[in-house]
């Protein structure tokens, strides 16, 4: 895959980074529609998304979290930007709050999210150890973890994530979440072609 190609998919800019941007929306309407419904947002829930693209699951979480708050962490630039503009009302009223950054280094407070979710953004986790454990450290205990994984017969050699770049990426992420110490550890199905699993912090 030459190389500007793996960079837009690692983090969009530029004039292709916005097309890159739109077949995103288009291509994960059902992954983003089936995440919202399978976290079952509650009006107070604080929500945090790995990885948040345009925006569109942010938004959509949004709309039934009245009382809650929803917060993103996204490494491109062109996302936070496209972002922010969808929710600008959201944001300025404090019901989401949008950062530059990835899931290796979470700038929120031990236990500080009721759900997590990641849509497509696990195959490019640098070090899946390290992060998973961000990533338990920042929700609550008995908190929900959702996690949208694409399915490749042959997945690219370039992915960041060694587990990703494996052939048993499905069964590489369930050992790595119940080694850190996930419990309800499951698959949960499909959306679209990609794998739902879903994972909960002990009480």
């Amino acid at each position: 895959m030459p190389e500007e190609k793996i960079r837009q998919a690692q983090r969009p800019h530029g004039f292709w980074g916005r097309v890159f941007g739109k077949l995103m929306d288009f291509g994960n309407a059902k992954a983003h529609a089936f995440a919202v419904k399978r976290l079952e947002v509650r009006p107070d829930d604080r929500i945090l998304e790995i990885g948040f693209g345009t925006g569109r699951v942010v938004k959509k979480a949004a709309k039934y979290a009245r009382e809650g708050f929803i917060a993103g962490i996204d490494p491109s630039e062109l996302m936070l930007e496209r972002a922010s503009k969808r929710s600008r009302r959201l944001i300025r009223k404090g019901r989401v709050e949008l950062k530059l950054g990835d899931v290796s280094d979470l700038p929120w407070p031990d236990a500080h999210f009721d759900k997590v979710v990641a849509l497509h953004s696990f195959q490019f986790w640098n070090d899946p150890q390290h992060d998973i454990a961000q990533v338990r450290r920042v929700l609550k205990p008995n908190g929900l973890l959702l996690l949208v994984l694409r399915q490749r017969r042959r997945p690219p050699n370039w992915l960041p994530n060694p587990i990703s770049r494996s052939r048993q990426e499905i069964a590489g992420t369930l050992q790595l979440l119940t080694e850190a110490g996930f419990r309800e550890t499951r698959i949960e199905g499909k959306a679209g072609s990609s794998a739902v699993i879903t994972a909960r912090k002990p009480a």
